[in-house]
């Protein structure tokens, strides 16, 4: 079977002029990664579809904030894997990645020439295949030591407008992936946040006051969904798949917790602001 990796998608976010590659951001303090991760082996796994989606009018700021938004996060992992054009937004912000995976169908050959020439090393896959570049890269982060996943360039449409619905639900899908049972997973972008939760267990969410965050069931019941922090408050409730009771509650401060008995909730966090105005 034939996969379209997620590098199949592209982003106008700005690949520089340059035949170097820029450096790799010097990664923070042992303290400093796990007040943003709680783990030392946090890895960012960057995927081709755009960095933001937001209707920002002014395109050269947006991208701006696009690229310090990738590079803090970048920051905060000690794993980073670009999955096929996912290595180029790496490269259009200075982050270095320690490896490419995919089937490079869409990476373009000069970029791919630049990463070899700076020793970044490449897990290359044929373009039929039975999974898609962003799973390989995800697989390979756990085969790394990864003992929490980002996953950033996953949740967008490509800039030529053609829209991959089909793309943006198969990496939703990928959050239920076995491989990452036991491992805190996240889809972000700087507008948004998608955790999943599989009763029993608990995610903590971090935003702004007045951000949404919408609650959405993917088995026929989710039990025992307790909230704090949030506007509209759960306390031991079910949510039933089809309907539409979790959606577009908001943050009553900073943080939030969100936690289930059983069966298996998103938790999507919808941001006001772009992520990278948040410091």
């Amino acid at each position: 079977m034939k996969t379209a990796g997620t590098g199949d998608q592209s982003d106008a976010i700005g690949v520089p002029n340059t035949t170097r590659m820029p450096e790799r951001p010097i990664a923070p303090d042992s303290d400093t990664l796990r007040s943003c991760t709680g783990t030392t082996m946090h890895a960012l796994v960057v995927a081709g579809g755009s960095i933001s989606t937001t209707t920002q009018s002014d395109v050269h700021q947006l991208r701006l904030d696009n690229h310090a938004w990738l590079r803090r996060e970048a920051s905060r992992a000690r794993i980073i894997i670009g999955a096929d054009a996912g290595a180029g937004h790496l490269w259009a912000c200075g982050v270095r990645p320690d490896l490419v995976v995919g089937d490079l169908d869409s990476l373009g050959q000069e970029m791919i020439d630049a990463l070899e020439a700076e020793g970044v090393p490449f897990d290359r896959h044929p373009t039929m295949k039975d999974a898609t570049d962003l799973e390989l890269a995800i697989r390979e982060a756990v085969n790394r030591g990864a003992t929490s996943v980002s996953i950033a360039g996953a949740t967008g449409s490509p800039s030529d407008g053609n829209e991959r619905l089909d793309h943006l639900f198969g990496n939703v899908g990928l959050l239920g992936h076995p491989v990452l049972r036991e491992i805190p997973t996240r889809l972000i972008s700087p507008m948004s946040e998608i955790h999943l939760i599989t009763g029993p267990e608990s995610v903590c969410i971090t935003g702004a006051p007045g951000d949404f965050v919408s609650l959405v069931p993917l088995t026929d019941h989710v039990d025992g969904i307790t909230t704090t922090g949030l506007a509209y408050p759960l306390h031991g409730e079910r949510l039933a798949w089809g309907t539409s009771r979790g959606i577009s509650n908001e943050l009553r401060h900073a943080t939030a917790t969100v936690s289930a008995t059983a069966g298996r909730l998103l938790v999507i966090l919808q941001r006001h602001h772009h992520a990278s105005l948040n410091g």
